[in-house]
């Protein structure tokens, strides 16, 4: 058995949290006002059926070493440890937008496990400024990119901009997680109230790798779709840069099936709702 599949065989799954030794992840799906540790836990706003995936993927990959991962989302730092202790990577870096900073649950997490160097995380930071992704990744890392793990905004503008700054940085046969994808076709958000009812969703974005990922292997060498995540894997002659990367470039379209009259045109004005 990997060491994947034994920490994932760990877990301990209760009606309002998830354990994993002595962590404490309180499931935020299912909070209510009977919880009792205050903030002696990490908020977590994953299922089982999403981990339960998650288990199933990465036992097809026992021998994927994500040894520099980049996460993007962080929310209470219940990721980041849970990733942490799944994949155990040598650097972890994690942005988030929101305005404030690590929660002291998290902060012992980190000095219990001895990884204040190895986790870092940067708030305040927009998964859309290029520039600042850039930069962070120039600081933290030594080398390629192993992993990247979006689970930030779930909205197609900040989503695609992100994912070309960053993918040009992962190695041949690393990989870029999408999380929460689908979020376009569950019937919670449809409501005209929600207030993700003017956003595009992610869904012409993953149509968008598709296109790519038949094009040409050279950039993607597969795309794994599943519920609750995609999985691109970079393809291994592709020679790309950051600076002047775009999906576009590498989509070969049928004159009849181009982004100005086509059936993706259509899906996207579909899947965008009127302001």
């Amino acid at each position: 058995m990997s060491d994947q599949a034994a920490t994932f065989g760990r877990l301990v799954w209760q009606p309002d949290r998830m354990l994993l030794d002595d962590l404490v992840f309180r499931l935020e799906h299912f909070k209510d006002d009977s919880w009792e540790l205050g903030d002696e836990c990490f908020r977590f706003f994953k299922i089982e059926p999403l981990v339960d995936q998650y288990a199933e993927f990465w036992s097809l990959r026992e021998s994927f070493a994500a040894e520099n991962l980049l996460e993007l989302g962080i929310w209470d730092g219940g990721s980041v440890a849970f990733w942490s202790e799944i994949l155990g990577p040598r650097k972890h870096v994690a942005i988030d937008r929101a305005d404030r900073d690590d929660s002291p649950y998290f902060k012992r997490y980190k000095e219990r496990r001895g990884r204040q160097e190895s986790i870092s995380t940067y708030w305040r930071t927009d998964q859309a400024d290029k520039k600042r992704l850039l930069e962070i990744v120039a600081a933290e890392f030594d080398g390629p990119l192993d992993l990247i793990i979006d689970d930030c905004s779930h909205l197609y503008a900040p989503t695609r901009a992100s994912f070309e700054a960053l993918f040009p940085f992962l190695r041949p046969g690393g990989l870029y997680i999408i999380e929460d994808w689908a979020w376009g076709h569950w019937e919670e958000f449809h409501a005209p109230t929600h207030p993700w009812a003017n956003e595009t969703a992610l869904t012409p974005l993953i149509f968008e790798l598709v296109e790519v990922a038949g094009t040409s292997t050279a950039l993607i060498a597969s795309l794994t779709v599943c519920h609750g995540f995609a999985v691109v894997e970079r393809g291994a002659t592709a020679q790309i840069t950051s600076q002047h990367f775009s999906l576009d470039d590498h989509i070969a379209r049928r004159p009849q099936d181009s982004v100005s009259g086509g059936r993706l045109a259509s899906l996207k004005r579909r899947l965008t709702p009127s302001r």
